[in-house]
């Protein structure tokens, strides 16, 4: 399984913000990750790639605002190959190769002005006529409902809309968060400008009809770091299960008291074991087993009760949008706390996974690799006698 998330993140060229997001990335597992607006440009790439160890693809347009990218995790790589990209930072194709599943996956950012999103649309529309198992992601700037505008702002049948309604049409897509969830009123992007909320849903994945049982799970999720929301998609394409992967101890459990005084009664109580006297190596795996077991077991505790919190504040802010929606008055303010709370809480998420990173950079990163073991092979091949003079003085290389 794959998961694959689109954001329009309003620029990435602030080096903390992208750090910010970087770990955010490696710690919720993306695969693959669609980005609209980075604001991009040759230059900061170069400068950047060492802090992403996957592949980066990417457009960057002329105008600063503009600008793509497909960010492919390590564990993809080879999966991965970049098929387009356009010169205006608006678009960029990549196929997705996965049990004998070829996917065409496309992340795309619409104009804001109508004129160019018109245009934008038909290049869209020609360039996906003949493309199977296709995935459409990105910033698209126009709604497809009533239920996706919200406030003041209102959905329009608008050019725009019915050239995207012909590019869903001809190549039988559909908007399958909207589809699964028909009732549900969410928006992706919100802005608060003048003291009043503007909100709507104008990101999303647009994907092939055969490919829908592929579809585990779509979901948005708020963030701090962009006025768009995170929209993740988890496609599997196989039935292979993995592994459960690597577990590291998060430090920070040095800090919570309680969980220091359980781990020092749980030596206490092995120390009255008979084993500690009689075999102590055995005594002492015991020990590690026990005190592993019950910190994998209040970590896990932990870390649900932290996603409680996570989504408990996502909830409070989705239930103010569409109060927001639905005509209402709402406390600006407490809308404004609650996403400094969520930022609050976004930093904390970056804390453990760049702890994580450096757990796993010590245990991956610094294995032999293939060029330094040819090259002690090497070695050990220049060091060795090749040839022997026979008692007639004859040279002979035959080993035997």
């Amino acid at each position: 399984m794959v998961v694959i998330c689109s954001l329009n993140c309003n620029g990435m060229r602030n080096v903390v913000n992208l750090q910010r997001f970087l770990s955010i990335v490696q710690d919720r597992k993306f695969g693959i990750v669609l980005l609209q607006e980075t604001f991009w440009d040759d230059g900061f790439i170069q400068s950047m790639k060492h802090m992403y160890e996957g592949d980066i693809y990417y457009s960057n347009g002329t105008d600063g605002r503009q600008g793509v990218a497909v960010l492919v995790s390590k564990y993809y790589k080879d999966k991965i190959k970049c098929i387009y990209k356009d010169k205006q930072g608006r678009f960029i194709h990549v196929t997705y190769h996965e049990n004998d599943t070829l996917v065409n996956l496309v992340s795309l950012y619409a104009p804001n002005v109508v004129s160019d999103r018109c245009n934008f649309f038909d290049f869209v529309i020609d360039y996906t006529k003949d493309l199977d198992n296709l995935i459409i992601g990105g910033d698209f700037n126009t709604s497809l409902s009533v239920l996706d505008r919200g406030s003041k702002t209102c959905h329009m049948n608008d050019e725009p809309y019915r050239k995207l309604s012909k590019l869903m049409n001809d190549n039988n897509l559909y908007d399958i968060w909207r589809a699964r969830n028909p009732d549900c009123q969410i928006f992706s992007w919100k802005r608060i400008s003048e003291g009043k909320l503007q909100q709507s849903r104008i990101d999303y994945f647009l994907i092939s009809r055969n490919m829908s049982s592929f579809v585990q799970s779509l979901y948005y999720n708020v963030t701090s770091m962009s006025d768009h929301s995170f929209v993740i998609m988890n496609l599997n394409c196989t039935c292979i299960e993995r592994g459960p992967g690597l577990w590291v101890l998060n430090n920070t459990l040095l800090f919570n008291e309680e969980y220091v005084q359980r781990v020092k009664d749980i030596i206490s109580q092995e120390k009255e074991s008979e084993l500690f006297h009689r075999d102590f190596l055995v005594w002492w795996d015991n020990l590690k087993y026990r005190i592993k077991r019950y910190s994998q077991i209040l970590s896990s505790d932990l870390a649900k009760q932290n996603k409680r919190e996570y989504y408990k504040l996502e909830r409070q802010i989705n239930n103010i949008c569409s109060k927001a929606a639905s005509g209402m008055v709402i406390d600006i303010a407490k809308l404004e706390s609650l996403k400094l709370e969520l930022s609050n809480f976004e930093i904390e998420k970056c804390k453990g996974a760049v702890l994580r990173a450096k757990a796993i950079w010590a245990v991956e990163s610094d294995k032999n690799t293939k060029y330094f073991l040819n090259l002690e092979k090497y070695k050990q091949e220049s060091n060795a006698i090749k040839e022997l003079l026979n008692e007639n003085g004859d040279t002979v290389s035959d080993t035997e």
